[in-house]
């Protein structure tokens, strides 16, 4: 049996899920195509940050883009409770970049001057010393350098976050189809047809939204895309009492009270397992940050390969007509600016020209037609 559809969204973690419940805001009919369990997914080891400070570095129109989707946050969070009786655990009292070493400091301090110098309008953010951070963090090590703080930074469960996003997608309409990997993409006439293990799915419009999946993606319809996976271990404590009033890169307190210790960048792979020495060395770590923690039992530990560009930055294109693009390694921040934004344009059937700094253009013969010519 063909299943018709307006838009199919390949990919059910949080950047596919957000998108699919922006549609139903849209009313447009959509289903959302999804592999089994024993996928890998980014947002199933995500941190839960809702981040802006850094971003923009290397593309500086992500740091608007990030900033807008912040703002946005609250709005999603208020309807996604509404809808669904989730709270994502949304909390937005600014986030902390810890800085070690003078040095570390030093170079936190002059990318964000490069970030605030390129940025059209206000862009807020503090450098402080071990004193001014102990004020905030009291629990902070007496060697710890210092630190950057925005005022715009925060965090969210992302676990829940994804319950609820799928939640209200069926609420308000939307078909959600588990193992449903798509294994190839024909055409019928301008039409989509989705080949699946479960059945073929016919769509005016697609949404490449799987995370590393969308490389395999691309390949089926002829484009380059360049994701790669790089590897994220966390460690995550038995529950204390409220030790920190500030999301932190490094380490960030939940809603229930552990401690989640992160920061692990592995290039290898996608192998999702835990490694006794990096664990070694993000516990050593977190101790020279919060001596406390040394006292602290740890409960459990995994390993997510984060979406990673060449760049870090999201791509948002439209690789062939119909066929739209959205990727980037930071599903949970930019959640809400996907789902009433980018969700609209999908709707709309095009990207706006206020996106072109995130196409793939920008990597010049990398995203281009497979066997094309193409100059740097």
């Amino acid at each position: 049996m063909l299943l018709e559809t307006d838009v199919a969204v390949i990919g059910g973690g949080v950047v596919g899920a957000s998108i699919g419940y922006g549609l139903t805001l849209q009313n447009v009919d959509s289903v959302v195509l999804d592999e089994g369990d024993g996928a890998i997914r980014a947002s199933r080891g995500n941190f839960g940050l809702v981040w802006v400070q850094g971003k923009g570095l290397a593309l500086p129109a992500y740091s608007a883009w990030a900033m807008r989707a912040v703002e946005q946050w609250p709005e999603l969070s208020r309807q996604l409770e509404s809808l669904t009786g989730i709270d994502v655990a949304l909390v937005q009292t600014g986030g902390l970049f810890i800085c070690k070493t003078p040095e570390a400091l030093d170079r936190r301090s002059s990318d964000l001057e490069q970030i605030a110098a390129r940025h059209d309008g206000p862009y807020e953010y503090e450098i402080l010393d071990n004193q001014s951070m102990r004020n905030m963090v009291p629990k902070i090590g007496p060697d710890v350098a210092g630190a950057s703080y925005s005022r715009y930074d925060g965090q969210a469960d992302p676990l829940r976050l994804l319950h609820a996003l799928h939640r209200a997608y069926r609420l308000k309409g939307g078909r959600y189809l588990p193992d449903h990997g798509v294994l190839a993409i024909d055409m019928k006439g301008e039409k989509f047809i989705l080949k699946t293990a479960r059945g073929d799915v016919l769509a005016s419009r697609i949404v490449l939204a799987s995370g590393l999946g969308n490389a395999t993606l691309g390949d089926l319809l002829g484009r380059q895309i360049p994701v790669k996976p790089i590897r994220g271990q966390i460690m995550v404590t038995e529950r204390l009492a409220p030790v920190f009033s500030f999301a932190m890169e490094q380490a960030r307190q939940t809603i229930d009270g552990t401690v989640m210790i992160g920061s692990s960048w592995e290039d290898v792979g996608y192998d999702v397992n835990t490694t006794f020495e990096h664990g070694c060395a993000m516990a050593r770590a977190a101790i020279d940050l919060f001596p406390f923690l040394s006292t602290v039992r740890i409960v459990r530990s995994w390993a997510a390969l984060r979406v990673i560009s060449p760049d870090a930055s999201p791509i948002y294109d439209e690789v062939v007509p119909g066929a739209f693009l959205v990727t980037c390694h930071s599903g949970v921040s930019l959640a809400a600016i996907h789902a009433f934004e980018t969700s609209r344009w999908i709707a709309e059937g095009n990207v706006p020209p206020a996106m072109r700094p995130f196409s793939l253009n920008r990597f010049g013969h990398v995203g281009a037609p497979i066997g094309a010519e193409c100059s740097l």
